[in-house]
């Protein structure tokens, strides 16, 4: 059974693991098992790349979560958009979820 896919669209930022270079994005959607997005940088097919999506804070108080993973690209396609010229889909292989605390401490749960 796929997934439940959700419409999300908030910006992404990802990566090759031994690159230090950040490259910005934007998601169509996202699930458990995988991310589409739309993307400048260059990423081939099969490939383990890093992302970090900064999550909404549901309450006014809240400080917001990053959601930190790693997948592997397995779709690229052109896009016409000048912005983001590729869309590419994800399989997610392991995620943690990033909390600040309002002390400015950090609180990490994997998942």
């Amino acid at each position: 059974m796929r997934a439940t896919r959700f419409a999300l669209q908030f910006p992404v930022y990802y990566r090759d693991p031994e690159s230090a270079i950040w490259f910005e994005g934007k998601t169509y959607n996202i699930s458990q098992t995988g991310l589409l997005f739309r993307g400048a940088g260059p990423l081939q097919l099969q490939t383990i790349i890093e992302l970090k999506l900064e999550l909404i804070a549901a309450m006014k108080y809240e400080v917001p979560a990053q959601v930190h993973c790693k997948g592997a690209v397995v779709r690229i396609e052109k896009s016409f958009a000048t912005e983001f010229p590729s869309v590419v889909a994800i399989a997610i292989k392991d995620y943690r979820l990033i909390r600040r605390r309002q002390s400015g401490g950090v609180a990490e749960q994997s998942v």
